[in-house]
């Protein structure tokens, strides 16, 4: 199972948004970034949740990807 978040940037931070199910989340810079997706993945579901444990997967826009790649 993996959980997709688009990634674009906003306000001069990384935004991650997974549309199923319904989290979002930021960052200043992507290792934030990637620290906040899974503390929100973690926040969200309950122990036991196999979603709890799914892989995170995260699709960057083009301009995110070349300001940060």
């Amino acid at each position: 199972m993996e959980l997709i978040f688009d990634v674009h940037e906003e306000d001069g931070k990384l935004v991650a948004v997974c549309e199923n199910p319904d989290l979002a989340t930021h960052g200043r810079n992507l290792e934030e970034l990637i620290q906040m997706v899974k503390e929100v993945i973690s926040c969200h579901f309950d122990e036991g949740d196999e979603r709890r444990n799914a892989k995170a997967r995260l699709n960057f826009h083009e301009e995110s990807a070349l300001a940060y790649g």
